[in-house]
């Protein structure tokens, strides 16, 4: 048989079926057989739709139909039922061929379903059924199933297909829906759940409109997740929406935003993301993270069969970025950067492989910190850490340094390396330069709550001596210690120890106060063991609550003068003092003149 359209078939298959048997219960011989074949039939107002190598046979009362090709076209317009052809005067519907035949099953050995980009084909069972066509496709995904129900002058469909014909990625299957009716929108449904290591269901609505010969996504299409869930990371209420209408085969614009999250435990903002892309194969572009007004991250993306992001260094306002984290982060209070640029990229090969982590490099330079009136110059730091299924993990040395950082008294030199370990990160190896000696503070988590020991070794007692700044009180030796102690928002200080070998404290008192030992037996013996204090030995304890009052008993063994003779002596001295204002008052450079001899207190053996 030759080639036919739609309108000569209609006849020539009624004249051979004599109607439809199934449909009207014509009762036929058993032993009749009678069969009609196609070459190829077309669709005049559908030019993708076709068939070939259609053939229906009636066998033992049943009808049976083979397709070698379909084609159908669910963008091309349909005519309403009683819309009849001038010239033909039959129906010039899309699919009027199979929507006529019985209710019978065909088997295709090509069946090829045009969409608006792009098309699925493969071979399907097509079963239908009056107004309503039933498909499925085998492939090697599984079973793809469609029901397509003319509507008016177009079509509506509801079905279920393997995820993985969109992506290997997608492993569950998803279930779709839409319509399309001319001069209005396409409309797609898709649910389904995020492929791994992405937790969590997503639903895409799709409206595309044609405009000179292109579809176009319309600006109300979203994807929408209600709960996001990657390693550490949950999201919430996340919506991916294109900016403007966009096509796909010109540059598109399309925005990510999400409400609120958490990262392990840790809340987190709502914040945004814009994506770039470009027409071709394999699909790229460049992402745009906003996290603050002034504080955006820029990188490049693309996709062929993973998902790769690479974000190249660039640089931050570390006062910004500081800022942003305490929108989210328990940082410390007053703790604040006044100054230093932040350098920071992140790479992952592939954000869909769980095996595959998230490479984050941060490195800051010239930086500056004020923690309440307390500031440190020239901070730098440098990190690389990994984020994977197992967390944050450090990657080769961790290295920060201050060259400078007043508390009252100058601590230079001070570096130090930070470690990510599982449950947060670990600072080690702080060491630094002050009095004339060193300082080391023993390893420790960095949490909300700090648990250390300062170690001190070869501190200058003339220094510690000359920031006191009484007039007259002079020594010379090196203390060595260590100070246990708590951070919580304040210091606090527990049964902290330190020790000196051969030394010496002279204090020369006043004139008036000379005088005044001179009627106070315990004053002028005071100011005589002071004049000269040899010692051999000299141990302290050392308190401090977190107000900054602290306690200190001291004990020197040596020799000092005693009626004008050097004799042994064990000198006792307790002192009480607030260290925290001294230091503040240091910072001041307040004048202390009268603050020992005031309080000075011990006795002598």
């Amino acid at each position: 048989m030759n080639d036919l359209t739609i309108p000569k078939v209609w006849l020539l298959l009624g004249m051979l079926l004599l109607g439809s048997p199934p449909a009207q219960g014509l009762s036929l011989p058993p032993g009749l057989q009678v069969q009609a074949s196609l070459k190829r039939a077309t669709v005049p107002a559908c030019p993708k739709e076709a068939a070939s190598g259609l053939s229906m046979r009636l066998e033992k009362g049943r009808l049976h139909g083979q397709l070698e090709t379909l084609s159908l076209d669910l963008t091309c317009s349909r005519s309403q039922p009683d819309n009849r052809s001038a010239e033909a005067g039959e129906p010039t519907d899309a699919l009027s061929l199979l929507l006529t035949l019985p209710a019978i099953d065909f088997q295709v050995d090509t069946l090829t379903l045009h969409l608006p980009e792009g098309m699925i084909s493969g071979p399907a069972e097509l079963h239908h059924q009056q107004q309503h066509l039933d498909v499925i496709w085998q492939t090697d995904a599984g079973a793809t199933r469609l029901s397509i129900i003319p509507e008016q002058s177009g079509w509506r469909w509801q079905g279920e297909l393997p995820g993985w014909l969109l992506t290997p990625s997608l492993q569950q299957p998803l279930t779709l829906s839409g319509g399309w009716q001319p001069e209005q929108p396409f409309t797609l449904q898709v649910k389904g759940a995020l492929p791994g290591p992405l937790r969590g269901n997503w639903q895409l609505a799709l409206l595309a409109q044609q405009a000179n010969g292109q579809w176009r996504l319309q600006p109300n299409s979203h994807l929408t997740v209600d709960r996001l869930q990657w390693k550490n990371l949950t999201l919430k209420q996340l919506k991916l929406m294109p900016q403007g209408s966009v096509s796909l085969h010109q540059p598109w614009q399309a925005r990510l935003s999400w409400q609120r999250g958490q990262w392990q435990r840790q809340s987190l903002p709502a914040g945004s993301l814009r994506f770039r892309g470009e027409p071709g194969r394999p699909p790229r572009g460049t992402v745009v993270l906003d996290l603050a007004k002034d504080i955006q991250l820029t990188g490049n993306w693309h996709y062929d069969r993973q998902l790769a992001l690479e974000v190249p260094a660039q640089r931050l306002p570390a006062a910004s970025l500081w800022s942003w984290l305490g929108t989210w982060l328990l940082l410390p209070v007053g703790l604040a950067p006044q100054a230093g640029q932040v350098q920071l990229s992140l790479s992952v090969p592939n954000l869909l492989d769980s095996q595959q982590p998230l490479i984050v490099q941060a490195r800051l330079q010239d930086g500056q910190f004020g923690y309440r009136d307390m500031l440190a110059e020239q901070v730098a730091a440098k990190l690389k850490l990994s984020w994977s299924q197992q967390g944050l993990r450090s990657l080769g040395p961790q290295a920060v340094s201050i060259a400078r950082l007043n508390v009252g008294v100058p601590i230079t030199d001070i570096h130090a390396a930070l470690q990510w370990r599982p449950k947060g990160p670990w600072l080690s190896g702080l060491t630094a330069q002050a009095l004339g000696g060193q300082l080391a503070l023993s390893p420790m988590a960095l949490t909300g709550t700090l648990h250390g020991e300062l170690h001190a070794s070869n501190i200058s007692l003339e220094q510690i001596l000359s920031y006191a700044q009484v007039d007259g009180l002079t020594g010379s030796g090196q203390l060595h210690g260590r100070l246990p102690f708590l951070y919580d928002g304040e210091v606090s200080v527990t049964q902290g120890r330190a020790h000196s070998d051969s030394g010496w404290i002279s204090y020369q008192a006043s004139q008036q106060l000379v005088e005044t030992g001179e009627t106070n037996l315990s004053l002028g013996l005071t100011l005589g063991l002071l004049s000269d204090l040899r010692y051999d030995r000299l141990t302290a304890t050392i308190s401090m609550a977190r107000s900054g009052e602290a306690t200190i008993d001291s004990s020197l063994k040596g020799r000092a003068p005693v009626m004008g003779k050097m004799h042994p002596v064990n000198f006792n001295y307790h002192h009480q003092e607030n260290l925290l204002q001294l230091l503040a008052s240091l910072r001041f450079a307040q004048n202390l003149s009268e603050r020992l001899p005031a309080r000075l207190q011990g006795g002598s053996e």
